[in-house]
């Protein structure tokens, strides 16, 4: 069985031949011009020896030419498969000497991998950022492919739709339990038009917009936004019921000082028995007006973003507010024991300080018994205040205590105007508290009375670095 001849071989049979004839001739013409040529027999052994050492030099010389040849040609195009399947890492450039003939070939896909790098770079960047936006956005984001697979999502959208970690791949039609959802995306797609709408997902209010978008020829996608509306929608209807309670709480003490400004108008002003009657109740209504507006006014305050800190001393800053709750509290004889130490200072902000008291100790007097106490007490650490006010009055129901801190809110349900109070008193203390990053705590037992403890940050360390 013939085996077919290497290349090699080839190439040496060739020059060997070449070199043995060339070598020939040229005996045979020094043979003709110079018969005398001595021992013709022993020349032909050397031309054959010569011509097979030559035919080997130059084949080997030939054949290592052609394997370098070949491995550069093998390297640039592992590089351009590289640079096909968008590989980061292609390797080095390729160096070659500056009189080699592929050294041209070698310098263009140089220069074209180091554009594919840079591209590629950049495109990881992009990749990058997108990837970040995606997963820290307040958005829900699903894209879809026209099959209906789903090939991207973040963290917000698997939360509110509680999908599954290896949801990738599969089609929404398999993962969506909400039927408005699924109608909506379907919509979309049979339409080829962007879509939008609200729908419920457990307890979260959503808004979903599917928009419809061509990538490149032939190839489009869904992209599905989902933003929770439950916090707006519960914050809108919270200023709607404010509105609402707001109008009609300013409404009812300005239609009764109307009312009886007109009666004494008509003619009450002169009957002494009357007269002083109906002023003090336009006296009294445009003073629980004032107060409804100065308390409207202070929900309505901006937080301050820097507070003034100070030392404040606790036991004459109730003393203080006992002085002008005094009148009240005379009465229905109501006893006020300061029992907050003389030494007891806290580090906080003493307007908040002082209209929290204010507020709390007004509600203790109001819904307190004939002849009750108001108790207060506190005591300071390195890191907290803690301040109790105390009475023996009237207590709240335990059904009821959670929304004591709503605006407008009051335990008369009819409103009425036995207990004096626009409403808003215990509102006020619960944003100034959550702005001061405090807390609250409520105890109260029907008959009993009530205990508030409000724990506030002891601002010692910002205080001390204030005054450096």
């Amino acid at each position: 069985m013939q085996k077919k001849l290497s290349t090699f071989w080839k190439s040496f049979l060739l020059f060997a031949l070449l070199f043995f004839a060339a070598t020939s001739g040229a005996l045979f013409i020094s043979d003709a011009f110079n018969p005398k040529t001595p021992n013709f027999g022993k020349l032909w052994e050397i031309l054959l020896l010569v011509s097979v050492g030559l035919a080997l030099i130059v084949s080997i010389v030939l054949e290592v030419t052609r394997r370098r040849e070949r491995n550069h040609i093998n390297l640039f195009i592992e590089k351009m498969r590289a640079m096909q399947a968008e590989e980061s890492d292609t390797g080095g450039k390729v160096l070659l000497r500056p009189d080699d003939p592929l050294a041209p070939l070698a310098n263009a896909v140089n220069d074209v991998q180091s554009l594919n790098q840079r591209r590629m770079h950049l495109l990881q960047q992009q990749a990058s950022i997108l990837n970040a936006l995606l997963e820290n956005m307040p958005l829900g984001v699903l894209r879809i492919k026209p099959n209906h697979e789903i090939v991207q999502t973040n963290d917000q959208a698997r939360h509110m739709l509680r999908l599954p970690d290896d949801v990738l791949g599969k089609s929404y039609e398999n993962v969506f339990k909400n039927h408005q959802l699924l109608m909506l995306v379907n919509e979309a797609f049979a339409t080829q038009q962007d879509v939008r709408g609200q729908v419920t997902l457990d307890q979260l209010e959503v808004d979903v917009f599917v928009t419809y978008y061509q990538l490149g020829e032939n190839e489009n996608e869904a992209l599905i936004l989902l933003y929770d509306m439950t916090e707006i929608n519960r914050l809108q209807a919270m200023q709607a019921d404010f509105a609402a309670n707001a109008s009609h709480e300013l409404r009812t003490p300005l239609a009764s000082i109307i009312g009886f400004s007109d009666t004494l108008l008509d003619g009450a002003q002169d009957d002494p028995e009357v007269r002083p009657e109906f002023i003090k109740i336009i006296h009294d209504e445009a003073e629980h007006l004032l107060d409804l507006t100065n308390d409207i006014l202070t929900l309505a305050k901006t937080p301050r973003a820097e507070k003034q800190i100070e030392s404040i001393e606790l036991n004459p800053l109730v003393a203080s507010i006992y002085r002008a709750q005094e009148p009240a509290a005379q009465v229905q004889q109501i006893q006020l024991l300061n029992q907050v130490s003389a030494t007891t200072v806290v580090q906080q902000c003493k307007d908040d300080v002082q209209t929290i008291l204010n507020n709390l100790i007004a509600n203790a007097i109001k819904y307190n018994k004939p002849q009750g106490q108001v108790t207060v007490t506190a005591h300071v650490d390195q890191r907290q205040c803690f301040i109790t006010v105390s009475d023996t009055g009237l207590g709240i129901p335990s059904d009821q205590q959670d929304r004591i801190f709503e605006r407008f809110y009051r335990l008369d349900k009819s409103h009425n105007k036995k207990i004096p109070g626009t409403g808003l008193g215990l509102a006020i203390v619960h944003d100034l508290i959550e702005s001061m990053h405090g807390t609250i705590q409520v105890e109260s037992q029907v008959g009993v009375g009530t205990q508030i403890t409000v724990a506030l940050p002891n601002e010692t360390r910002r205080d001390n670095l204030n005054n450096k």
